[in-house]
């Protein structure tokens, strides 16, 4: 059967023109939206943004979305050149030229060689990003040295975690036979699970000098903080992120009593004492109201279900045809899936993005509550929108279907609730 006369393949077009049509519709009707507000700056931001910074934000979101079309559209040709042109079983049979055809190394090969291909077409687009539109809009702090030195070290991180996984994977599928998948996907679980655990001890300092919070108003107040919630941590560590970057974020990384909490220094030089120990609260909020367990659970139920569909695909000739390979293996099957598995499953998006908006909204609701600063949870939200030049007034379609937090706005509004109820 021919690449293009099975009905699998006219599914996929289908889907992934749709996909494409409906993000490109999305995209349009945010960029009007914002031309049509871009005159008045919106109520909750008019004492912290000036009309010139609000411009300033209005021009970053126009810049990245075209850029993102110049992405997207060099990505679109390139798949469907890649697809038409039999690209993905080329690289298999020019992989087998060089290394013992169906053996172990053979199969780690493919995965890798493609993985090279896919960042060589990419790092031009992440270059000009990093260096010419971070760098127009103040952000860029990141030498072209660092850059490198970072390019390297992911690389090496990557080989270090992915070879490994690879090998495991690909004895699994030989010697458990229609089975293989249930291992398969505790192995995955566990990388994912180790890789989460040594994340803050191991991989952050490769990158970021961690150092401990000097003692003061603000560490006792997060101690303090923590204790009242019996919120278990390792300890409280700032990272040189403005070396970097001028962007600003805070987050919790590690398991159990190995979680640590890691604040940006350009978030403890732009924030009040109490805005900080809110935007922590919240981060706790997380971990208190298990978010952190639910997400962990449907990880795990989605990428159970994902590894039996694979199972059942690398048995199936007609997915391998469609992307131009005539001999299906596990090697290329595994890539196949991994690529182009997103374009049937983007109508589940924005109900996962919900649901992180849900999450968001009882985490802002917590901080409030415990830390009693509801106006302290807002202003630190403005203020950081304002660090980050955030999209103030996004397109609600938009912002339902792409958004995993809530827009400032109505986070503010939904927080009005708890400064009622304090009162």
């Amino acid at each position: 059967m021919t690449q293009t006369a099975h009905w699998f393949f006219w599914l996929f077009v289908i889907l992934y023109f749709l996909h494409l049509a409906i993000e490109t519709g999305l995209d349009v009707l945010n960029l009007n939206y914002l031309k049509k507000h871009r005159d008045k700056i919106p109520e909750l931001f008019q004492n912290v943004f000036s009309f010139e910074e609000y411009q300033k934000s209005i021009e970053y979101t126009q810049t990245k979305l075209r850029f993102h079309w110049i992405q997207q559209a060099f990505s679109v040709v390139v798949i469907w050149l890649m697809i038409l042109g039999q690209f993905f079983g080329w690289m298999d049979r020019f992989v087998a030229n060089y290394l013992p055809e169906g053996t172990l190394i053979h199969q780690i090969a493919y995965p890798l060689a493609i993985a090279v291909v896919f960042y060589l077409l990419s790092l031009p687009f992440n270059i000009y990003f990093q260096f010419v539109i971070e760098e127009r809009f103040g952000f860029n702090k990141t030498t072209a040295k660092t850059y490198i030195t970072d390019q390297i070290k992911t690389i090496l991180i990557s080989l270090a975690l992915g070879i490994p996984l690879l090998a495991i994977l690909f004895k699994l599928v030989e010697s458990l036979g229609s089975y293989w998948w249930i291992a398969g996907w505790g192995v995955v679980l566990l990388f994912q699970l180790f890789f989460t655990a040594l994340f803050p001890v191991i991989f952050v300092p490769l990158f970021y000098k961690l150092t401990p919070l000097s003692e003061g108003v603000l560490k006792e107040r997060l101690i303090e903080l923590a204790k009242k919630l019996k919120f278990r941590m390792s300890g409280i560590y700032t990272i040189d992120s403005s070396k970097r970057s001028t962007h600003s974020n805070a987050f919790f990384a590690g398991i159990g009593k190995a979680k640590r909490i890691v604040l940006f220094d350009t978030l403890v030089n732009n924030l009040t004492i109490s805005e900080i120990v809110c935007v922590i609260g919240h981060e706790m909020g997380h971990n208190k109201l298990h978010h952190v367990l639910k997400n962990l659970l449907l990880g795990a139920v989605t990428s159970f279900v994902g590894f039996f569909i694979l199972s059942k695909v690398l048995m199936w000739p007609p997915f391998f045809n469609a992307f131009g390979i005539s001999n299906p293996s596990a090697h290329t099957g595994l890539v196949l899936f991994a690529l182009f598995s997103g374009v049937f499953t983007f109508p589940l998006n924005p109900l996962m993005k919900w649901l992180s908006r849900k999450y968001e909204y009882e985490s802002d609701q917590f901080s409030a509550k415990v830390t009693c600063e509801p106006q302290c949870m807002t202003s630190s939200l403005v203020k950081l929108s304002k660090d980050n030049l955030a999209n103030l007034t996004p397109h609600p379609w938009y912002s339902f279907y792409h958004y995993s937090h809530p827009t400032t706005t109505e986070r503010a509004e939904a927080l009005k609730s708890v400064a009622n109820s304090l009162h």
